[in-house]
């Protein structure tokens, strides 16, 4: 056990490699992940903002409706 130790010990540079290599997926998970996160809350407010406006547009047509309605 002790000379597998000290011959990893020695080929610091393949243990460090070995690191990177295990850690660039998972920072790549997260900068994907967080991006995905934004554009998902960037379309969830576009997709709010539209179904307002088309309530409101329903309610002012609806409104209108009634207006002339009452009128007659």
């Amino acid at each position: 056990m002790v000379v597998v130790w000290s011959e990893l010990a020695s080929d610091f540079g393949g243990v460090v490699l070995f690191l990177v290599w295990l850690v660039i997926p998972l920072l790549y998970l997260v900068v994907i992940g967080r991006r995905y996160v934004r554009q998902s809350r960037e379309s969830a407010r576009a997709a709010v903002w539209a179904r307002d406006e088309v309530c409101q547009i329903r309610e002012e047509q609806r409104d209108g409706c009634h207006d002339d309605d009452a009128g007659e």
